[in-house]
């Protein structure tokens, strides 16, 4: 079982260019790429999401690919010096011819550093697209690795509540013993006290009396509950996507407490699968983020 919460990075050196590449997902109810990249390697984006869904199959996943010369990283500037004096020398020439006085100051020098920078031209895509590959590939795992564990801590918390709402089953089953007879029983009280001619052996009048009570009946309930929790644990042992199953049983499970709820006449009762309710609100915030 895995989250969809991840970030994994890896990086490789072509020639004169260091290549880094950060992958990082959240969660999403289907898989959705973004991907960013230096222009020349824009075409890359098609392989790289047929990688992505080889590793994932769920998830809002950024691609983010950054370039850079080696030249540039290792001298740490902000600029090359020599550089930037002779295009001051070519400007000034320039204007020269123009009868111009050149003016130079630091936004001048600036804008030269800025326009020298978006010149460098990066590596054809067809001589870095196997390494680029290789470099997403390895990042892929370690965002996978990391989804992993995450989704390991989520499912032992998921496993505890689980056993909870077991707990809270056991306990209403035992204190639902009777309840269905109890409240046949009551409204038999009702239809005497209320000052109408009753014959309790009248057929029409017991079978309408049973019908009643039979709505109060919760045992239908319990053995979905039941059912439903074995399948919750069966479905967090099982391998691939299953983050929709969860929050689909989840769902189904939220909907027999509700209808316990409103069939009980126990106060006991029906407090008890409220505190069930409240562990299987959190469940479902956790599923969110399940793979």
């Amino acid at each position: 079982m895995n989250s969809m919460t991840g970030y994994g990075r890896a990086s490789i050196v072509h020639d004169e260019t260091s290549i880094e590449i950060e992958v990082s997902s959240v969660n999403k109810r289907h898989l959705e790429t973004i991907f960013s990249s230096p222009k020349e390697w824009q075409r890359f984006e098609y392989e790289a999401v047929k990688d992505i869904r080889n590793y994932f199959e769920r998830g809002r996943i950024r691609i983010v690919i950054n370039a850079l010369k080696r030249s540039e990283k290792e001298d740490g500037g902000i600029f090359d010096e020599s550089l930037i004096e002779r295009d001051l020398l070519q400007l000034e020439n320039f204007l020269s011819k123009k009868n111009q006085n050149l003016e130079i100051n630091a936004d001048l020098i600036l804008q030269l550093a800025n326009l020298r920078k978006n010149q460098a031209e990066m590596p054809s895509l067809n001589k870095v697209n196997s390494q680029l590959k290789e470099t997403l590939i390895s990042a892929c795992k370690e965002m996978l690795q990391m989804r992993m564990i995450e989704g390991k801590t989520i499912k032992e918390d998921l496993l505890s509540r689980i056993n909870s709402i077991n707990n809270y089953i056991v306990q209403i089953e035992e204190h639902s013993v009777g309840m269905a007879q109890e409240h046949q029983n009551k409204l038999l009280e009702r239809l005497e006290k209320s000052n109408l001619t009753v014959d309790q052996d009248d057929d029409r009048i017991l079978k309408e009396v049973a019908l009643f009570a039979e709505k109060s009946d919760t045992s239908e309930e319990i053995t979905r509950l039941k059912s439903h929790l074995i399948q919750m644990k069966e479905t967090l042992d099982a391998s691939g996507c299953i983050g929709r199953k969860l929050e689909f049983l989840l769902q189904e499970i939220s909907r027999e407490l509700n209808t316990f709820c409103s069939k009980s006449t126990r106060t006991r009762c029906t407090n008890i699968a409220l505190n069930a309710r409240t562990e299987v609100e959190k469940m479902r915030e956790q599923s969110l983020n399940i793979e």
